[in-house]
């Protein structure tokens, strides 16, 4: 038997495998969402004009609520990136609902999470934000996808002028902590 004959095959088979595990797990709706689709404070001045449209929509869900039927988010909306993200910013397109069918968890779907929907325009409806009122479009989700927590990892130094890419040869840290002995013999001539 040829030990050699297998190889394209095999090839392929890892190939495949490495393909895959490349695969994203964000929704086609939310990755490749509609080209034009407006800022929720622009529906909302306009709702008749977008009604039934197909929107793609993100931002930090400000509450979540469940009834028998559905889930009904608040989200606060933010400026997307190409793949339906949204960013990281204090800049808003302003404040919509999303309903999505089923149950969806509070705690997980919980205040501050960054959260993408695609759905169709409903209408809208009236509400307060403390005492100010302000209209919410409506969407009826078809696809939603709830974005890892973005965890804040910063490090800090004690020396402001720290580098962590310089090098001197002939610098030691033991030396200049009062252990000379760590220097071979030849060091000390």
């Amino acid at each position: 038997m040829n030990r050699h004959a297998s190889l394209p095959a095999l090839t392929a088979l890892l190939a495949a495998l490495l393909l895959s595990a490349c695969a994203s797990q964000i929704p086609q709706p939310i990755r490749e969402g509609p080209a034009d689709s407006p800022a929720p404070k622009a529906v909302s001045e306009q709702v008749d004009i977008y009604q039934g449209q197909l929107l793609r929509w993100g931002g930090t869900i400000i509450k979540t609520d469940n009834s028998k039927e559905a889930t009904r988010l608040t989200v606060l909306g933010r400026p997307l990136f190409s793949d339906g993200e949204p960013r990281l910013t204090d800049d808003s397109s302003g404040r919509f609902i999303a309903i999505v069918p089923g149950f969806l968890d509070p705690k997980v779907y919980a205040p501050d999470r960054r959260v993408t929907i695609t759905g169709t325009l409903q209408g809208s409806e009236t509400g307060k934000v403390g005492e100010h009122a302000y209209r919410y479009p409506v969407i009826e989700a078809q696809a939603w996808y709830l974005w890892p927590r973005q965890t804040d990892t910063y490090h800090y130094y004690d020396d402001p002028w720290y580098d962590p890419w310089w090098y001197d040869r002939w610098y030691s840290p033991w030396y200049y902590r009062g252990y000379p002995y760590a220097y071979p013999y030849r060091y000390w001539r």
